[in-house]
């Protein structure tokens, strides 16, 4: 493999051929090694940085067990559509077609064979290999779905929100201030049923996640930080016992929130004010409420942790420290893997009004054997892939 310098320019590479796709159409994702300018880690780009790619929401399983394929969005066709990225051969595999992909919704099954996206109003169910589809549901009229999906540990249930049609506003700032009537449905995917309401609210719902081996749902109500008093909740899948976990005082941040410890507790990032300083990553019990401060972090804006959990990767999103970090709780101590560089800009989302502030956002996903870290960022053109290699640093899984 050829080594080059982060500091190669968008010039440098082929420009992007669009060309008539759809289901099935195989692109060729050469992998490129080079030297991380910060720490001298090897790093691998995984796509082509002259066609924008990312990686589903942070929530969702997106990688194979065996480390051998992950799913992306990328727009290689002008319009952005679900891929199968095969590590191993470095290929792209178009899974799916047409307008109206939600973009963030893809969730892998845990044997890898499938996987659930968003389309339109309608939830599917494709096969992660290419072809066969079937359609689990479809919103009623005068309702749309956000894009915000979340898939049971048993794959039996998923968990939809909905939002008033004639609510949404095309600039998440407006899409807050209107405060839109929002409700979360969760759908029994064997029935093809209509499912049930288990939250609704004059607030932006998003980010449901089910809780393990228990009957309940973890959500967000959406909004500039210190504008949202009551960010966590949760609820019974029958809609009952709904509570906020963690009301936070004015200047309080917490994001990126996650089941962890099999849902035993809600993992997530706090801030104490908007400084970006004094950033803690806690767990809350969510029976209990009773919250503990893990460990001190570099004012990370995206981690994810190891199968055991013994390792946590975060993403800083301070100016002055725009990298990667493996931080170890039980010890408090954290290491630079790398440099991400992100700008974080916005990025038009081929096909609808919105600009999409969360393309180039360098939420990493850490594999089952803890030996690899992926993230996006855009240091060398529009978002692509990268990974890194952890298994010098943490105990395998």
């Amino acid at each position: 493999m050829r080594l080059v310098s982060r500091r190669t320019i968008l010039s440098g590479f082929p420009a992007p051929i669009l060309r008539a796709a759809g289901r099935g159409t195989r692109l060729d994702a050469p992998r490129v090694r080079f030297s991380d300018d910060l720490t001298g880690r090897d790093m691998f780009r995984l796509t082509n940085p002259a066609v924008l790619h990312h990686l589903p929401a942070y929530s969702h399983r997106c990688l194979a067990r065996d480390n051998s394929f992950l799913l992306l969005a990328a727009e290689h066709s002008g319009a952005r559509q679900i891929y199968r990225l095969d590590l191993k051969r470095g290929r792209l595999t178009q899974l799916t077609a047409g307008p109206g992909i939600h973009p963030y919704s893809p969730h892998l099954t845990r044997r890898g064979r499938s996987f659930f996206y968003l389309q339109d109003n309608e939830l599917h169910e494709a096969l992660a290999r290419g072809g066969g589809r079937k359609t689990h549901y479809k919103c009623p009229d005068g309702w749309i779905v956000t894009g915000d999906l979340g898939v049971s540990a048993d794959e039996r249930s998923a968990a939809v929100v909905e939002m008033r049609e004639a609510h949404w506003q095309p600039t998440p700032e407006r899409q807050f201030a209107r405060k839109p009537q929002c409700r979360i449905r969760v759908v029994a995917l064997a029935q093809r049923a209509a499912g049930r309401i288990v939250a609704e609210e004059r607030h932006w719902l998003a980010n449901p996640q089910f809780r393990p081996g228990r009957p309940q749902l973890l959500y967000a109500r959406e909004g500039p930080p210190e504008k949202v008093a009551n960010r966590l909740c949760l609820t019974g899948l029958d809609g009952k016992g709904k509570k906020n976990l963690r009301p936070t005082a004015k200047d309080e941040r917490v994001v990126r929130e996650r089941w962890s410890g099999e849902g035993a507790r809600v993992r997530y990032v706090h801030y104490p004010d908007s400084t970006d300083r004094r950033a803690t990553i806690r767990s809350i019990d969510p029976d209990t409420l009773e919250e503990t401060v893990d460990s001190p972090c570099s004012a990370f804006g995206w981690f994810a942790e190891n199968t055991d959990g013994s390792a946590i990767v975060g993403a800083g999103r301070r100016l002055s420290g725009p990298n990667i970090y493996v931080l170890f709780p039980r010890l408090q101590r954290e290491i630079t893997l790398c440099e991400h560089l992100s700008s974080r800009k916005p990025y038009p989302l081929a096909g609808a009004e919105r600009l999409d502030r969360r393309a180039a956002l360098p939420d990493p996903v850490v594999s089952a054997n803890s030996k690899w870290v992926y993230f996006v960022t855009d240091r060398e053109g529009k978002p692509a892939l990268y990974a890194t290699q952890l298994d010098d640093l943490v105990e395998p899984t």
